[in-house]
């Protein structure tokens, strides 16, 4: 949400707690950053990257802005770490790690990422990292144990990346399409942003090089838990050159 053009812009007052572990000196580079902020909206929140400490796991100090006007408490709110236009990682912040957030002020905050919650390597990024908060509507990724980890990590980086379908129906996502010797093998993501459970008879699925029909396949019944994504695999038994363009196809 970007702040309105007819409201005044603020800036957040920098505040340290004693828990924190910063030096005094250091306490004059915060600040200069901090001034360095774009203001806000009354009523707004913002996060940005301060400092990059450990890539494995990714260890960083981000600066929290809000304009709130009283004390309050992160609920799973979001945030995701971009480099350009590529998601390299997802956090939910909790009120375990973040008990209290103080009104109008910009506070430092050490985050942690877990293994599962970064999607790239992030030694062959190239673009700067930045923060950003989520407003994602479908809150969990079901993946189960068949899928390796770099397929896991896949599957999320693709599922937080897109927007959630309209809360009145649900939709696929395809994730990856894979070429093999005498097969080719497809990831496609189940979506349910509503909140009830979802459950679909057999799937069935085309796979298509233009106009043209090159193999069919199935997929047994699914079942989709509220507000949730649901990874499948599909496979369909065609043997593909290298050069060959393929795209999935829904039969409903």
């Amino acid at each position: 949400m970007q702040p309105s053009t007819d409201t005044a812009s603020l800036h957040p007052a920098l505040y340290f707690t004693d828990d924190m572990p910063i030096v005094k000196e250091d306490e004059y580079v915060f600040r200069y950053v901090a001034t360095q902020l774009p203001g806000l909206a009354p009523g707004q929140m913002a996060i940005h990257l301060f400092q990059l400490l450990e890539k494995q796991p990714l260890r960083l100090i981000a600066l929290f802005q809000n304009t709130l006007d009283q004390s309050f408490q992160l609920n799973d709110l979001v945030v995701l770490a971009l480099s350009g236009d590529q998601l390299i990682a997802r956090k939910t912040l909790s009120v375990e790690e973040i008990p209290v957030l103080l009104p109008m002020a910009t506070l430092p905050l050490w985050l942690e990422f877990s293994e599962e919650d970064v999607f790239v390597d992030l030694d062959s990024l190239t673009d700067p990292v930045q923060l950003v908060f989520s407003n994602e509507l479908l809150t969990d990724v079901q993946i189960d144990s068949s899928f390796s980890e770099t397929e896991r990590q896949r599957i999320r980086q693709i599922a937080f990346s897109h927007p959630a379908p309209p809360t009145d129906g649900w939709s696929l996502l395809p994730v990856s399409l894979l070429k093999k010797e005498t097969s080719v093998e497809a990831i496609v993501l189940v979506r349910n942003p509503s909140d009830q459970l979802l459950t679909l008879d057999q799937l069935a699925f085309e796979l298509v090089t233009g106009e043209t029909t090159v193999a069919q396949t199935e997929h047994p019944t699914v079942s989709v838990f509220s507000m949730s994504e649901y990874a499948i695999r599909l496979q369909f038994n065609y043997s593909a050159t290298a050069t060959e363009r393929l795209a999935l196809r829904y039969l409903p």
